[in-house]
């Protein structure tokens, strides 16, 4: 103690305080600033904690993991992509509502965690790029449902109508107009159509040697006189090159022309539409059509058909066509009718297909399916889950995976490989060589009760069961079982292997296919009065059109006028 000196003490070493306002300024702002850093990093401090007690969400890895499993699918061929589409159209609310699921058994699982004081206290979070994708799938569904219902009455954009063909709507009001064309048709000449937006309805019905073309204009937009330009600019061109006629339809934004066609009925066509319908009918000569965004349709037609459909929401159906028909691309429902020559189909078609009545032989071939077979008296019809025939004669050829087949009353040798799905099969007289192939399904085969045949039945994981008596079936217990012989007085061979599935053999009283019923005679001359009723009923018609056209010059001359009058009427009374 006796070391310090007695109070009072020496100031601290430094400028002395005295009364230095400016310095007593600079120490304030410096123990200010260094407040303020402490607080910033206590700041830190505390958003670092917080964070390294927050947990991420599974959400994200989930929807990757499902997103990549249904690609996978799809470049498998597993799924297929249209309808894959078609589904999430349909059904993508499900994904919040699983996003939602998800995120609620996390909280349950914290709250139940948190429960234990021992345990620290975490917090979920939901990424921004989770986040980010959930409103793009979002999104991307509420344009895909409007896309697919085509009705414009999607409850999220209810009154819109959306979809690739009726874009234009949008441009402005609907103006219409028509158009009537004829010309003489050259002998032995072809002709040829194209048009970028409207349907195409073409009839071989014309007998004067001359081609009748009508033309329904629709114009979209705001001004009067922007439709009446864009109408005239609109109007198809005939041009001739050679042996071929050719019409042409200018392709400008914000219109449709839908046309109509009567020519000679032995006049080769091609037929071209981008956004539209075609109609093909009455036609003698041999036909291509080309669609790209747009249904066809083929009636009563005589010689090569050629088909290219486009879009995998296009419906194709042809009848009465007796000449070889020939289906390529991308299409949705196809019916195929009362047909006397060949069919080809090679492509995907992601709707459900409709044979009946085909006299010639069958190829269709997709990524998923190839079937073959000679002629079909009955029907077929090929979907997304199965396959059915009746009344077909053979040799028939069916590839096909994760479908149930049903073949009934089957003529002659069929030959069927097949996974993941059942198979029955009838076999009508008089009887062919059978093979069988699948897995993961039973095999079902209805045999003619006196039918005699040779036999080889495979069955792995499965039961063999038998209707003949002298079919002796191996004692259970086995994990592959093998039955071979002769039944009956022997005959064509029946070779049947499957995994995991049944083989039932089993009786039926089958009728054979009848024969093959002639081609009906071919009308080459009309009765005089057909034909009076025929060349009346055409000048009706091309009556009517002309009053038609005659009557909308009229009342778009009296609008037009009404038009003038209300704007003198508003220019006077401004004045």
């Amino acid at each position: 103690m006796g070391s310090y000196p007695p109070p009072p003490y020496p100031p601290p070493p430094g400028p002395p305080y005295g009364g230095d306002w400016k310095y007593q300024r600079r120490v304030l702002k410096e123990q200010a600033r260094a407040q303020r850093d402490m607080a910033r990093a206590q700041r830190d401090a505390y958003r670092y904690q917080a964070r390294s007690l927050r947990r991420s969400s599974i959400l994200g890895p989930l929807l990757l993991i499902t997103i990549g499993i249904l690609f996978l699918l799809v470049q498998t061929g597993r799924v297929e992509a249209h309808r894959l589409w078609d589904w999430y159209a349909r059904f993508w609310p499900i994904l919040l509502v699983g996003a939602g699921i998800v995120m609620l058994l996390e909280w349950a699982y914290d709250q139940y965690i948190q429960s234990d004081d021992t345990q620290p206290r975490y917090r979920r979070r939901l990424g921004g790029g989770v986040f980010t994708l959930l409103l793009i799938l979002g999104i991307t569904g509420i344009v895909f449902s409007s896309v697919r219902n085509g009705n414009g009455h999607s409850y999220m954009l209810n009154g819109l109508n959306l979809n690739q063909d009726n874009l234009d709507e949008f441009l402005g009001d609907k103006h219409e107009s028509d158009q009537v064309l004829s010309q003489s048709f050259p002998a032995n000449s072809g002709f040829t159509v194209d048009n970028p937006r409207g349907d195409i309805s073409i009839s071989g019905t014309s007998d004067d040697n001359q081609i009748h073309i009508s033309v329904h204009k629709q114009v979209y937009t705001r001004s009067d006189s922007d439709a009446d330009s864009k109408a005239q600019k609109l109007s198809p061109t005939l041009t001739s090159t050679g042996d071929s006629l050719a019409l042409s339809v200018p392709a400008i934004d914000g219109t449709r022309a839908d046309l109509t066609i009567s020519l000679p009925a032995t006049a080769p066509l091609i037929v071209t539409a981008n956004h539209g319908d075609v109609h093909v009918s009455a036609l003698k000569a041999p036909l291509q059509v080309t669609a790209n965004h747009g249904n066809i349709e083929l009636t009563g037609i005589t010689g090569v058909v050629i088909t290219h459909v486009n879009n995998s929401d296009s419906d194709l159906s042809a009848h009465s066509v007796s000449g070889p028909l020939t289906i390529q691309g991308r299409g949705h429902d196809t019916t195929l009718s009362d047909l006397s020559g060949p069919v080809t189909m090679s492509g995907d078609f992601f709707g459900t297909t409709h044979f009946e009545r085909i006299r010639g032989p069958i190829k269709f071939h997709t990524s998923r399916t190839d079937l073959q077979f000679a002629r079909l008296d009955g029907e077929i019809d090929i979907s997304h889950s199965d396959i059915s025939a009746s009344e077909a004669v053979g040799p028939l050829t069916l590839t096909a995976g994760n479908r149930n087949v049903t073949l009934d009353r089957i003529a002659g040798d069929v030959t069927v490989t097949n996974r993941n799905g059942s198979v029955d099969l009838t076999s009508a007289p008089p009887l062919g060589n059978v093979t069988v192939e699948n897995r993961n399904g039973s095999v079902n085969l209805t045999l003619p009760e006196q039918a005699g045949f040779a036999y080889q039945l495979d069955a792995t994981n499965g039961d063999i069961e038998s209707d003949f008596s002298d079919i002796k079936i191996p004692d259970g217990g086995l994990q592959k079982k093998t039955v071979s012989g002769t039944s009956g007085k022997g005959g064509p061979l029946f070779h049947i292997s499957t995994s995991q599935g049944d083989i039932s053999l089993k009786k039926g009283s089958i009728m054979p296919l009848p024969p093959l019923p002639p081609m009906p005679p071919k009308i080459t001359v009309l009765p005089p009065d057909a034909r009076q009723a025929i060349q009346d009923a055409k000048q009706e018609a091309r009556n009517a059109v002309r009053e038609a056209k005659q009557e909308a010059d009229a009342a778009k001359r009296e609008a037009k006028q009404a038009a003038d009058e209300a704007k003198r009427d508003a220019k006077q009374q401004n004045q």
